[in-house]
């Protein structure tokens, strides 16, 4: 099994102009892939906890171009791609997916352009009519950026894999490079270790629900500030309250 993110590649050497986005899925294109095979864990409540620190200040991509790749383990679709590339302080990415039924792959859903302070805006495909939807997308791309720098973040194991030989042959003749990627394993006692202690005056308050919100910025914006629930009993807490905004043109 190799990443399906090789596929992709193959595709959008031949067909990129047919893409949304083809000019993030360009600069992808020879960028490294780094593979989550692990679905449940990498949307796990440990990663939430340890995601703070990623939410608090600049993103920092492992390179300048890179592919996030989560393999679903729910039915379809089977591959979750998030091509993401650095612009100074701002990743701007975007985000498709690899269907099992019918089988193929999605155009580019979204594009997301996600800032220092936790925030992400976001431009839905043309064909896309529906604002829910475009959001959703949204959120899953931005969550799975965070979530891959958050789990980068906490040293995991991370082995160098190849693809076979065989599997090369085609890949190359459709001018495809790249033959190592990075299979990321997910170890919650590094995440927990990297999780920012909630003690002083950080700490969290007491267990409650913060509503989703409009929040208006200082040049004019609005974002919308997703309900989320903040603190526990014992003053723990995990904050999930990252915000996305629609862009308009």
């Amino acid at each position: 099994m190799i990443p399906d993110a090789y596929e992709l590649k193959r595709i959008v050497r031949a067909h990129r102009e047919r893409f949304w986005c083809s000019d993030l899925l360009g600069a992808a294109e020879f960028a490294p892939i780094y593979f989550f095979d692990d679905q449940a864990a990498f949307d796990g409540d440990i990663v939430d906890r340890a995601m703070t620190r990623v939410l608090t200040g600049p993103l920092r991509l492992p390179h300048p171009s890179v592919i996030f790749e989560v393999r679903e383990q729910r039915g379809s679709p089977s591959g979750l791609i998030v091509c993401a590339r650095a612009d100074g302080d701002i990743v701007e990415a975007t985000f498709l997916m690899r269907q099992r039924a019918p089988r193929g792959w999605t155009d580019c859903l979204v594009r997301i352009w996600m800032h220092p302070d936790g925030k992400a805006e976001i431009e839905g495909n043309p064909a896309e009519r529906s604002d829910e939807t475009v959001r959703g997308h949204g959120e899953v791309a931005a969550g799975i950026v965070w979530r891959a720098l958050t789990i980068l973040g906490a040293s995991p194991d991370i082995r160098d894999r190849k693809v076979s030989l065989a599997k090369r042959s085609r890949l190359s003749r459709e001018g495809v490079r790249g033959w190592v990627w990075r299979q990321v394993a997910i170890d919650p006692a590094r995440l927990r270790a990297a999780t920012p202690p909630l003690g002083g005056s950080h700490a969290s308050p007491r267990w409650h629900i913060r509503r989703g919100h409009w929040r208006q910025l200082a040049d004019g914006r609005r974002v919308f500030v997703r309900p989320c629930e903040v603190g526990d009993p014992t003053r723990g807490g995990i904050v999930k309250d990252y915000a996305v905004e629609a862009r308009h043109s």
